[in-house]
């Protein structure tokens, strides 16, 4: 099976490997999210109530204010990588205790596909994807 492996910044530790969910837009917490369920709550948002509870979710920002934190309570996603950050993203991480990367030398929106494996090492500051099988 294809491997890949791109490289990042980490925002917060850990290593934890799981199944991708990608979302081609920004995502927002607070109101947008349900953090007992794991899915967003943003009816035009193209992850709409899709599960995102033990995946590795992929995205290109958050946006919004600090209701991102609510990503980190009840049913939360096993690890965050981003294109782009903001300050309240790396506090809502830090608080909950998901490894979080951003800053990729490749666009990991462009690289990692829904249901490919994802393999996150943030101590090590990589991803190593296994594309799903066709």
């Amino acid at each position: 099976m294809e491997k890949i492996r791109i490289y990042g910044r980490a925002e917060w530790l850990g290593i934890v490997e799981a199944e991708a969910i990608v979302s081609s837009k920004p995502l927002e917490g607070f109101t947008n999210v349900d953090p007992a369920k794991g899915y967003t709550t943003e009816r035009e948002h193209p992850l709409f109530k899709k599960q995102y509870t033990d995946k590795v979710l992929v995205f290109p920002s958050p946006r919004g204010s600090g209701g991102f934190l609510m990503y980190g309570y009840g049913a939360k996603p096993a690890a965050f990588l981003h294109t782009e950050t903001c300050p309240l993203a790396v506090a809502a991480v830090c608080a909950a205790h998901i490894p979080s990367m951003t800053d990729f030398d490749r666009d990991p929106c462009e690289v990692i596909e829904t249901g490919d494996m994802v393999l996150v090492n943030a101590d090590e500051g990589y991803v190593e994807i296994t594309k799903k099988r066709s």
